[in-house]
């Protein structure tokens, strides 16, 4: 039994490996700071402070509440590893799967993902910005906003959740752990 366990381990070290170019030596390598990172991806915090006034609550963007207008200056730790600053303006209306939103988030300083969202409607997670590895919102994050001069925003990531957990046995189905070339850049 020890045997298969130890073959499962290593065959899943290559399989899942981030990297095919990488060998099992940079997967353990990296191993502990991907997991670290993975850990960290998992929630999404922003506080902003400008003219803004709302309330909104989401389980994914198909269940959802509230609605927010008006803009902030806003730092952000957010998802697909968006680090920084940015400007955000403009409004949202959401009463469970129907919404509208006309939004921009511009001026990004770090890695704060600039875009224009217009839409109205059902939502649909394959517009941008919900694009799954690089897109600036989590379509299927479940979170809270409150705004009043000073914004907060929190949110958790499932998707985040599933990879850190399936990390730990060498899968990575966001694709972004870290590869000997990411460090070598």
């Amino acid at each position: 039994m020890k045997k298969l366990v130890c073959l499962i381990a290593v065959v899943m070290m290559f399989v899942g490996s981030a990297s095919v170019k990488a060998g099992a030596g940079d997967t353990l390598l990296l191993y502990i700071p991907n997991r670290l990172v993975d850990m960290v991806d998992m929630f999404s915090l922003t506080l902003g402070f400008g003219p803004a006034i709302g309330v909104e609550g989401h389980c994914t963007k198909y269940l959802s509440i509230g609605g927010e207008i008006g803009a902030t200056a806003q730092v952000v730790k957010g998802v697909n590893r968006q680090y920084g600053f940015c400007r955000s303006n403009g409004w949202d209306v959401s009463f469970l799967m129907i919404g509208a939103e006309s939004r921009e988030v511009d001026e990004p300083i770090g890695s704060v993902k600039k875009y224009f969202f217009r839409a109205t409607g059902v939502p649909s997670m394959t517009k941008n910005p919900y694009d799954f590895h690089n897109g600036a919102k989590d379509f299927w994050s479940v979170g809270a906003k409150l705004a009043a001069l000073i914004e907060m925003q929190f949110e958790i990531h499932p998707v985040e959740i599933a990879d850190f957990i399936l990390g730990w046995v060498f899968i990575d189905i966001k694709g972004d752990d870290f590869t000997p070339d990411d460090i070598n850049e």
